[in-house]
């Protein structure tokens, strides 16, 4: 059985450790944590384009995605551009996506596929593929692009 003493300090503790948190250094000031990304708009999650993308960088199927602008860049390695509505993609401006690593037939997928902002086109989206023990693959995969 838990002492009442032991129970009571371990309950206060737990309901105030935000106070406590954080509370100051080894010089007695205040120490302040920095938020990891600041000033980002909220997604509502409502999917606005979507893209189908064969392995070899052409476009299978779209919906608002601009085909000069999806090329496959390297091993693994895609960029797929937008149109309106899907214009200024970065994250900071509240959108989101994600990516899933299929045939886009008949058979198993064995990879997986990341997203990242593209870097000098806020209109694409960066798609990084990976085979099932890490290393960059080229695969076909569904994007979906919302706000």
């Amino acid at each position: 059985m838990v002492p009442v003493a032991t129970a009571l300090a371990v309950g206060i503790c737990a309901a105030s450790g935000g106070a406590f948190a954080g509370a100051g250094d080894a010089n007695g000031t205040a120490a302040s944590v920095a938020p990891l990304v600041t000033g980002p708009k909220a997604t509502n999650g409502s999917v606005k384009c979507t893209a189908d993308i064969n392995s070899d960088g052409s476009v299978l199927a779209c919906k608002h995605c601009n085909t000069a602008d999806t090329v496959h860049e390297g091993v693994g390695q895609y960029q797929v551009g937008f149109n309106t509505p899907c214009h200024g993609l970065l994250a900071v401006n509240g959108w989101s996506r994600w990516v899933q690593a299929d045939t886009l037939s008949l058979g198993t997928a064995f990879g997986r596929c990341t997203t990242a902002d593209r870097l000098n086109d806020a209109n694409a989206v960066w798609v990084a593929c990976f085979d099932s023990t890490g290393n960059p693959a080229d695969q076909s995969f569904f994007l979906f692009i919302a706000k």
